[in-house]
């Protein structure tokens, strides 16, 4: 099993450490149960496939997946419990008896969806508070099926298209980002941000569905990319204000990887309005441009200070 696993690395790298990595394996997985084995290896081709894409814990590529790891998580919370609050309010809106529609709510690929949505979010709120061993198997593992069951459910859960491959790219940068990753300086800071982030999407949701503000009827599934832009305007400022060689960029390029999962929920509820979509891609690129102009203009005003 080990001289598969082996095989998967770069040649280089392979050449290098090949033999190291096989005997900590066998020292690891001596007298362990299958499951543990299994375990270990599935850590081990991860790590390989890492390295044979470049996302080495020091390459430039696993930096910007670091950054947008916890912003990824709290996109595809967002976006789930966006779904799950729908349902929840059609399920209170309906006069057909609850266990009639929970029947038929919870069977097929519908009711994949909605268990999906509740995996991918409670493995990101069980990751972003520190559990992502448990958290991220889990988070991917409803990412794929919700992916999965929105093939084969068509429209009713979400753009056929744009919905699963929103949920495939969130799985793929969760699987990518490297573990020392997840728990390096400053990552605390950053999931906590990306849990205000869940709240700041699907409180307002809820209190428009439960009514509490008559005047409003949708958002037109902008106001979820609004909240992650926000998020990322504050780190993509700090790294253009410390004149770093990125000037923000990887700050913005991690919020970009984070987007799918809102994008494709905003075009769902936003598709065939011109003027919402529009306001949206205006709104973000603008906000984009002047954290980056920021960023540049702040160290040159201090130097000629």
């Amino acid at each position: 099993m080990i001289e598969r696993l082996v095989r998967l690395y770069p040649a280089a790298y392979r050449r290098a450490h090949g033999g190291e990595i096989a005997a900590t394996f066998r020292e690891l997985t001596d007298g362990e149960p299958l499951g543990s084995r299994l375990r270990e290896g599935a850590g081990l081709a991860a790590h390989a496939l890492r390295m044979r894409l470049g996302l080495g814990p020091a390459g430039p590529a696993a930096r910007v997946v670091g950054l947008a790891y916890p912003y990824v998580l709290a996109s595809a919370a967002a976006a789930c419990g966006l779904h799950l609050l729908r349902w929840y309010a059609g399920l209170l809106a309906s006069p057909a008896p609850l266990g009639l529609q929970l029947g038929v709510d919870l069977s097929g690929s519908w009711g994949v969806l909605l268990v999906s949505s509740l995996l991918v979010f409670a493995g990101a709120a069980a990751a972003l508070a520190g559990r992502w061993r448990a958290g991220v198997p889990c988070t991917v593992a409803g990412l794929l099926s919700f992916a999965v069951a929105a093939v084969v459910s068509g429209p009713a859960f979400g753009d056929p298209v744009a919905a699963p491959a929103a949920a495939v790219l969130a799985a793929g940068v969760l699987l990518a980002c490297p573990p020392d990753r997840r728990v390096e300086r400053g990552a605390s800071g950053r999931a906590g941000a990306a849990g205000a982030v869940v709240a700041s999407v699907l409180v307002p949701r809820a209190v428009v569905d439960a009514h509490l503000v008559p005047w409003v009827s949708t958002d037109y599934g902008c106001w979820p990319l609004l909240v992650l832009a926000a998020a990322g305007a504050v780190p993509a400022r700090r790294g253009g204000s410390r004149g770093g060689g990125s000037r923000g960029g990887r700050e913005l390029a991690a919020i970009a990887l984070a987007s799918p999962p809102l994008l494709a929920q905003a075009c769902t509820t936003a598709w065939g309005d011109a003027v919402a979509v529009g306001w949206l891609a205006a709104v973000l690129s603008a906000g984009a441009a002047a954290v980056l102009l920021a960023g540049r203009v702040r160290p040159t005003s201090r130097a000629s200070g």
